[in-house]
């Protein structure tokens, strides 16, 4: 089934893609319980997922333009954009603690308006467009809120 068809949103998706932010809450709310011991190791955890979940929302650009039914003249581009969340997560697991998250914020904002782009254009379903502005406060507000824990 073409992701253009799910018109209204498959449901499996839906609840998968909520139940993705698990991690990202989990990983917080741990790192801002009174047990320091945790606090690094949740903050890593929290990192890596981040950089693993912007690897795939630029799969889901790969995934659209190699399975189009026709010819995108923009194509080449949509793919080169693909692959840019995956090398900015990273990128940013690479830098100092203080650097690792704002980078990563900076990647699911880059990311967001990637797929707005997409969504306007008609080459993402609306659906996943407001589902993604939900998904993306989610996770910067998490990440926001480890902020003062790593710096």
């Amino acid at each position: 089934m073409h992701v253009l068809s799910l018109r209204h949103g498959d449901g499996t998706a839906r609840a998968l893609s909520y139940l993705g932010l698990i991690p990202f809450i989990a990983g917080i709310l741990v790192a801002w319980a009174p047990f320091p011991e945790l606090r690094a190791q949740a903050l890593t955890a929290v990192a890596i997922y981040g950089a693993v979940i912007l690897s795939f929302i630029g799969a889901v650009h790969w995934g659209r333009v190699i399975t189009a039914p026709a010819e995108d003249p923009l194509g080449s581009l949509w793919l080169i954009w693909a692959v840019a969340p995956s090398l900015l997560g990273w990128f940013a697991t690479l830098l100092p603690s203080t650097g690792t998250m704002p980078v990563l914020i900076i990647g699911f904002v880059l990311a967001w308006f990637g797929d707005r782009r997409a969504v306007q254009a008609g080459l993402l379903p609306l659906w996943y467009g407001h589902m993604r502005d939900r998904l993306t406060v989610v996770v910067c507000t998490t990440l926001t809120a480890s902020l003062p824990l790593v710096f």
